[in-house]
């Protein structure tokens, strides 16, 4: 299934690219004129926002951002856990929160105006919080299953991956301390909230750090070659483990005010959604149905 769930993601993504490509393509310079030059074009009549393209395009996105909720009640809902696993829900609802506030954004014609206004930049919100909520989700360790691991399950695994490291790769205790020392962990700790843009800035120069340290281990150890490519994978995984291990608590910290804050946008959104669509039907902006 998670092979199946892989091609069903690319499929959704190359659709997605595709069906922008389209609307730019078709749309021509529609978006790139003014509002008093749109009514005299050609594309007025299929790309404004009660227009045919322009309309469905509201209808798919706004769709979207409603069916992205069912994440929430497969977390929240017992009846619902057997479906699946967690993280594949989690992505379908990214692919949702980004799909969605695309659409809706070539459905409003880039034109942002009256109380729909305060939905669409609810959107936005919500759409931007939810990559950082999806950072800090990475930084808190769980099972398959998506389930949480206790800051003691994840510590045994982390005093596993040294020993291992120890025992099969010969690392010594001064390299260990060197591996220790480029986690940032301590640093990390004592930071406590702020501890997330050390995380960050650490795993954007990761690539070039933990490849310097790979080269400075293997030409001062005899790590045979066909054991390379496993004590390069052991290896990143420990830096990971042991940074999440010092960040623990101020992930669920963070996480706590990421839900404060990241709920009410949601909400917000979806009940001036749900009004817009309410008074444009009784308006008889009914699409093509």
């Amino acid at each position: 299934m998670k092979t199946v769930h892989r091609v069903i993601m690319a499929l959704l993504i190359i659709s997605l690219l595709a069906g922008i490509t389209w609307v730019m393509y078709s749309a021509g310079t529609y978006y790139l004129a003014t509002i008093q030059e749109r009514p005299r074009l050609a594309q007025h009549k299929l790309w404004k926002p009660g227009g045919v393209f322009g309309h469905g395009l509201g209808i798919i996105g706004g769709s979207g951002m409603i069916i992205m909720f069912i994440y929430s009640l497969r977390k929240r809902i017992r009846r619902f856990r057997r479906w699946g696993r967690l993280q594949t829900w989690l992505n379908y609802h990214i692919f949702l929160g980004i799909a969605g506030p695309i659409l809706v954004t070539f459905h409003t014609a880039f034109k942002f105006g009256g109380l729909v206004s305060v939905s669409y930049w609810s959107m936005v919100a919500v759409a931007l919080s939810g990559f950082i909520g999806r950072y800090i989700y990475t930084k808190i360790p769980r099972r398959v299953s998506g389930k949480e691991l206790t800051l003691q399950e994840f510590e045994e695994r982390d005093h596993e991956m040294k020993e291992n490291l120890k025992r099969e790769f010969n690392i010594s205790g001064e390299t260990m301390r060197l591996i220790d020392k480029i986690t940032g962990a301590e640093k990390i700790q004592r930071r406590g909230l702020l501890g997330i843009f050390t995380i960050l800035s650490l795993d954007m120069v990761d690539w070039f750090a933990q490849r310097k340290l790979f080269k400075q281990i293997t030409t001062s150890t005899s790590i045979p070659e066909s054991q390379l490519k496993a004590f390069r994978r052991l290896l990143k995984k420990r830096v990971k483990t042991a940074r999440q291990i010092a960040f623990w608590k101020a992930a669920h910290d963070l996480f706590h005010y990421w839900h404060v804050i990241h709920k009410p946008f949601a909400y917000t959104m979806i009940i001036i959604m749900i009004i817009h669509v309410i008074t444009a039907i009784t308006f008889g902006y009914t699409w093509i149905l």
